[in-house]
């Protein structure tokens, strides 16, 4: 049975003359950079401010299943949605797509994990960030 998972978001990024390697394609790194971009973009829209006596989520695992070279020029569209909430921990997806061609060229899928700034440790996820889902 496949998990819930619930839409959060849409970025649009234009991709950067300088991502481009040797080959002719976006490098891999790129990726997980425009992957951080549209997560991060989500949680500013949140009251979460990483102060160091507030909690928040951060990036426990990332995994990213690249589909198709992108080639400059691109604009994509990043795709994000949340799911599989634990106690301590939910998951984001994110597709990254060509807004022109439709094409996906890349899906990731990340565990965050809600932790206390103090102590570095995973704690409960709040009630509000719950009932978002």
């Amino acid at each position: 049975m496949e998990q819930y998972k619930k839409n959060v978001q849409t970025a649009e990024m234009e991709m950067r003359w300088g991502e481009m390697d040797p080959l002719g394609h976006m490098n891999n790194v790129s990726y997980f950079r425009y992957f951080e971009e549209s997560r991060i973009s989500w949680f500013s829209k949140l009251p979460i401010t990483y102060k160091p006596e507030d909690q928040g989520p951060i990036l426990g695992t990332i995994n990213c299943r690249f589909l198709r070279p992108a080639i400059y020029p691109e604009i994509f569209l990043l795709k994000t949605s949340i799911g599989k909430l634990g106690n301590k921990s939910f998951f984001m997806w994110t597709e990254m797509l060509g807004k022109k061609s439709e094409i996906c060229f890349a899906e990731a899928e990340a565990k965050m994990v809600w932790i206390d700034m103090r102590t570095g440790h995973s704690c409960k996820m709040p009630t509000w960030f719950r009932e978002l889902f």
